[in-house]
């Protein structure tokens, strides 16, 4: 158990501090990361996709209430967030920088590879669904919350990477992954293999990527801010979680899911936004850099517990 969790943990931070000290160096350029990006949302991430879906268990309700919950769950993170911007006077920058970090979780990447660590595929494949909200959520109402608080700016390289037209990728291979797995066609054995190694190669490589792209400094003067971000999604999530799954009676694996996701940090995909809208970029990093460093501890203890559920 603590194998697999020093692994998921150590394959997150790790490639995240690979692709810092690569930029550092020179090997990892701007343009070079956004390549990358657009190779693995291309090649690699439809394939993983595909893969898991055709073999999870889609012939019951719960998995495909987890969209509805991760989506409930992140929008409920405007309430508390919008009240701290108001009482604590944060610049309009600030406040789109603050907004955009509650949002957006990180569902795809942290939560999703420490789920595979300790549920393998069907728990990689759940939180996929899970995050299906996702795209959505970030390109209508991130980019509509961003470009209301901040200064439009020329989009950077590594932002090229996000455009719309490869989000149908991995739309495409989640598809064919439900429409073969809907036919009842078996996955042939050697394709379990190659996924289970994809998915960690994809993940380290887009984290990579994206890590070469941080700024890795001390969010001392963003202490109070940073406080109350952790609040959001160290406390206030989870409790928002469990009272959903109450509700809707989710129970077994897709309720460990749904309490994983909720209790991740910032997700790395705000950091774009104040290269494209203007936002407060300082913040949008010591947000993501504290909650995200808070967050290790909280995995070692969560998980297990989960996995002894």
């Amino acid at each position: 158990m603590w194998l697999r969790l020093s692994v998921g943990l150590g394959l997150f931070v790790g490639s995240l501090a690979a692709g810092w000290w690569l930029h550092r160096t020179g090997r990892l350029p701007e343009a070079r990361a956004s390549r990358l990006v657009r190779w693995i949302v291309i090649g690699p991430s439809p394939v993983v996709l595909c893969l898991s879906f055709w073999q999870m268990n889609l012939r019951s309700l719960q998995p495909w209430l987890l969209p509805l919950l991760g989506a409930l769950i992140s929008a409920s993170t405007l309430v508390p967030a919008s009240l701290y911007a108001r009482r604590t006077r944060l610049s309009a920058p600030q406040t789109g920088s603050f907004l955009t970090c509650a949002l957006f979780s990180n569902l795809g990447y942290l939560g999703a590879f420490s789920a595979f660590a300790f549920y393998g595929e069907a728990g990689y494949a759940l939180c996929m669904l899970y995050l299906v909200f996702f795209t959505p959520y970030f390109y209508l109402l991130g980019f509509g919350i961003a470009a209301k608080h901040g200064g439009a700016r020329q989009p950077s390289g590594l932002a090229t990477a996000f455009k719309d037209e490869l989000r149908l990728f991995p739309f495409a291979g989640m598809l064919t992954g439900i429409l073969l797995n809907l036919a009842q066609l078996p996955r042939p054995q050697p394709l379990e293999v190659l996924n289970h190694l994809l998915i960690p190669l994809d993940t380290a490589l887009y984290l990579t990527a994206i890590g070469s792209q941080l700024t890795f400094e001390s969010p001392r003067p963003f202490l109070r801010p940073c406080l109350a971000m952790s609040v959001i999604k160290f406390l206030y999530t989870p409790l928002v979680a469990g009272a959903l799954l109450a509700v809707f009676q989710i129970e077994g694996l897709p309720k460990r899911i749904v309490l994983i996701e909720a209790a991740t940090p910032v997700a790395v995909s705000p950091l774009v936004l104040p290269l494209l809208f203007g936002l407060d970029r300082k913040l949008s990093n010591a947000l993501w850099l504290f909650t995200t460093v808070a967050s290790i501890p909280l995995f070692t203890l969560l998980l297990p517990i989960l996995a002894a559920v």
